[in-house]
């Protein structure tokens, strides 16, 4: 978990007129994956609300850059266990708990993409690092009972992902 000290010194450099500070804060907040709005109450001094809602635009913005290499609705395929898939979502950095990372038989950086994905015949779906994946340019369907409330269509050897958000 990263330092929850630095939060308040991160909070002052949301108005830094440099896009490599912001690029930086960004990435420090993104480390705190899924606990920052915890941490975040905690703080002796809360984030107001204006704060708020800059954190969400400069994390939102980075979410958006081109990190990671797969996209949903891409085929993907497992490199150590083969298993065929679809990505859902994707996290520039792992989100799970450590006591989950640790459980793993392997620990892939978790500073890299992470990717939600369905599995190809099964009802499960898996968390797996950018590093553990490769494109399956098979451009079979995918066979998944999720698959219609994540995606439209299959078009082209990909699926056209809707609206609807993925729940971690």
């Amino acid at each position: 978990m990263p330092d929850t000290s630095q939060l308040p010194h991160l909070l002052k450099l949301l108005d830094d007129d440099s896009e490599t500070v912001r690029q930086s804060v960004a990435q420090a907040l993104r480390a705190f994956g899924p606990y920052l709005k915890n941490e975040l109450a905690q703080l002796p001094v809360p984030p107001n609300e204006a704060q708020i809602i800059q954190i969400h635009e400069l994390i939102g913005k980075q979410k958006n850059t081109s990190e990671s290499r797969f996209k949903p609705g891409q085929l993907v395929k497992h490199k150590r266990y083969g298993y065929r898939g679809i990505i859902v979502a994707v996290d520039l950095t792992c989100h799970a708990t450590e006591s989950w990372y640790q459980s793993n038989l392997s620990q892939p950086d978790r500073n890299q993409p992470w990717y939600h994905v369905l599995v190809h015949d099964s009802d499960q779906s898996t968390y797996a690092a950018q590093t553990s994946l490769e494109a399956d340019t098979s451009t079979e369907e995918i066979n998944h009972p999720w698959l219609e409330e994540f995606f439209s269509d299959f078009v082209g050897g990909e699926y056209i992902r809707n609206q609807r958000p993925w729940l971690t």
